[in-house]
C-alpha cells in the first residue's frame, strides 16, 4: 500500500470511534511497525488533521473532522452491492428500504464509467426460508444500541423457559441463519449473546448507561481476539 493511501486510510480507520485506538491496534491492523504509525499520526496532525493522542491511552479524531468523498474499485462496488442485498433480505422492512436508498445514492455519485460497472455486477442474497422469524422490532434493537438504552428482555431459553433479564445492548450480530444481540447482563454481571427469534419481548426503560472498562464492547472483543472494524 502507498503510503498516502494508507495515510488515508487511517484517518478512515479512526473516524466514528467512540473510544481511543491504541497505537498497536494500528501498525497490527496496516501491518506497520509502531515506529511507523507514530510517523504516520505526526504528519496527518503537521497536515491538520484533528487526532488527539494520549501516552498509554491512543489516539481519537475530533467527530467534527469530515473525509472528502472517496472512489470505489469494483471489488468494493461489489461489497456495496452485495451487503445491501444480504440487508435486505436478512434485516427488517425499514433496513431494506436504508439498504436501497443507500446504492441509489452510490450510484448517483459515480462516474459514468463507474455507474456502468456498479450496474453490470451480478451478486445477489435473495430471501430465503432458513431465516428464523422474531417477534420484536429489529430497528427498535438498532436505536436502543445506538443510544445505549438500557432494556429489559423476556427471553426463553433453549429449553424455553422464561426469564427476564436487564441488559445493556452493544452490538446485533449476525451469525446466520441467527441474529443476536451481545449485551452486558446485569443478572449475570457478564456479556451474554441473546437470539432474536427467542425474545418474546422486550421493553424500553428509557435509562440510558455508559460504558466502564468492564462492560464495553471493546472490552468482549478484545477477550475474543475480534477485530472490531467491520462492526454494524
Amino acid at each position: 500500500m502507498k503510503r498516502a493511501d494508507r495515510l488515508f486510510q487511517i484517518v478512515n480507520f479512526l473516524q466514528g470511534r467512540r473510544m481511543a485506538v491504541t497505537a498497536e491496534r494500528i501498525a497490527d491492523e496496516f501491518d506497520i511497525s509502531m515506529r511507523t504509525v507514530y510517523r504516520d499520526i505526526r504528519d496527518l496532525i503537521t497536515t491538520g488533521v484533528p487526532i488527539n493522542g494520549e501516552a498509554g491511552v491512543g489516539y481519537m479524531l475530533d467527530k467534527s473532522y469530515y473525509l472528502p468523498p472517496m472512489t470505489f474499485d469494483v471489488e468494493e462496488l461489489e461489497v456495496l452491492m452485495l451487503g445491501a442485498a444480504m440487508v435486505s433480505s436478512w434485516t427488517d422492512k425499514d433496513m431494506s428500504v436504508s439498504a436501497r436508498t443507500l446504492i441509489k445514492k452510490v450510484r448517483n455519485a459515480l462516474s459514468e464509467r463507474d455507474r456502468e460497472t456498479f450496474e453490470g455486477i451480478a451478486l445477489f442474497a435473495p430471501p430465503s426460508r432458513a431465516r428464523l422469524p422474531w417477534a420484536i422490532n429489529f430497528s427498535d434493537l438498532r436505536k436502543a444500541v445506538r443510544k445505549k438504552e438500557k432494556l429489559i428482555l423476556d427471553y426463553a431459553d433453549e429449553q424455553g423457559r422464561a426469564t427476564e433479564r436487564t441488559i445493556r445492548p452493544l452490538s446485533l450480530v449476525f451469525m446466520g441463519p441467527v441474529w443476536m444481540m451481545l449485551g452486558w447482563c446485569e443478572l449475570r454481571s457478564d456479556f451474554r449473546n441473546f437470539r432474536l427469534d427467542r425474545m418474546q419481548k422486550v421493553t424500553h426503560t428509557g435509562e440510558l448507561f455508559e460504558d466502564t472498562p468492564e462492560t464495553a464492547l471493546q472490552t468482549y472483543l478484545d477477550s475474543m481476539g475480534i477485530c472490531d472494524g467491520l462492526k454494524l
